[in-house]
């Protein structure tokens, strides 16, 4: 290692290992994360190209975010690891992580709960919850801003920490972020539930739905609170509070990954879940109903995936009336029809 120049802070020596070890090990995950978003991007293009115009550019903008974003961790860890090997100066430059770390995480984050703003506004029927989670996330976002905007001021790690109002502006960052990962996915819970109707497919729709959302929910929460806890909380120990960089510069691919496995997760995406069952539709007591009842729960399954994916996305899955040939009459008389086995036995002694 080359020697200690003049005028550096001898305290960071101890920062050396704990500080290449965040540096490798998130540009370690940033590939990785960066793999699984092209991977679903792929899924994305093969499976929807008749989105709208504006689930495209949300999908494509946010996947471009990421790139660049990618290429300049990539670009910082050639700094450090081989242009800048054994230079103290040059590790103690902070490079584009005022930009990779906060300012990116904010504007993928302030998108991706948007998007959800966006549809639990619809399931609720109410703009109040939507709001708040506006609101959350335009604190978060604008925290983050301003956090990646003293970091590029001091420029380096050994003043970082000394900048006034550094880690309440980090903590406000991640735990408004938090705030609102926790509160999109109670919404979704609670307002999904509520559409519970008894038929086996729908409920099966539902529950795909409310899973996704509580499981991706959780992990940008874990991320967003780690991170704070590291920064912060060990404020007072440098060699653990370097480690926050790793679950910051998550942050980012995170929230891409979660805009896209909701879009993929309508049924016939390839890659996303398998397709509802064809056995017969019935009430979870499983008496025998007839036909019309299918039909019903046809019509029940695609006005709750219209309530969440009331933009225009495709639902060729789920047919109704007056679809493809089909109409109110011609199922009426399809009905009549049907074996008398699919109809339920009518109020009497039953005869064997």
């Amino acid at each position: 290692m080359a020697p200690v120049p003049e005028g550096f802070d001898a305290a960071l020596l101890d920062l050396i290992l704990p500080l290449l070890s965040s540096l490798q090990l998130s540009a370690l995950f940033t590939w990785g994360l960066q793999g699984i978003l092209c991977v679903q991007l792929y899924n994305y293009y093969l499976s929807f190209p008749k989105d709208p115009m504006h689930m495209k550019v949300l999908v494509y903008f946010s996947f471009a975010i990421e790139v660049a974003q990618t290429m300049m961790v990539t670009r910082d860890t050639h700094k450090v690891f081989a242009a800048g090997f054994g230079d103290l100066i040059e590790l103690d430059n902070l490079h584009l992580l005022w930009l990779t770390l906060p300012i990116l995480g904010g504007i993928v984050g302030l998108l991706c709960h948007l998007m959800f703003a966006y549809r639990i506004t619809l399931l609720s029927g109410s703009k109040v919850v939507g709001c708040i989670i506006v609101a959350l996330s335009l604190c978060a976002s604008v925290s983050a801003i301003v956090f990646g905007g003293k970091l590029l001021t001091v420029g380096v790690l050994s003043r970082a920490v000394q900048v006034k109002h550094i880690y309440l502006t980090c903590g406000i960052w991640n735990g408004a972020g938090a705030l609102c990962d926790v509160l999109i996915a109670g919404c979704m819970f609670y307002y999904l539930s509520r559409n519970q109707t008894g038929f086996q497919n729908t409920d099966i729709l539902i529950t795909r739905i409310v899973r996704l959302s509580i499981e991706t929910g959780i992990i940008t929460t874990t991320a967003s609170i780690t991170s704070a806890i590291l920064f912060v909380g060990f404020r007072e120990q440098l060699t653990t509070s370097v480690y926050f960089i790793i679950p910051a510069i998550m942050i980012t691919q995170l929230y891409s990954i979660t805009i896209l496995a909701t879009f993929n997760n309508r049924p016939h995406a390839v890659g996303g879940p398998p397709p509802l069952p064809d056995a017969e539709n019935s009430f979870e007591n499983k008496r025998t109903f007839s036909r019309t009842f299918d039909r019903k729960e046809i019509r029940i399954g695609r006005s709750v995936v219209r309530q969440v994916w009331a933009d225009g996305a495709p639902v060729e899955h789920l047919e109704m009336y007056g679809e493809e040939g089909h109409s109110i009459k011609d199922d009426a008389e399809s009905s009549k029809r049907a074996p008398d086995i699919l109809t339920m036995p009518e109020e009497g002694p039953r005869k064997f």
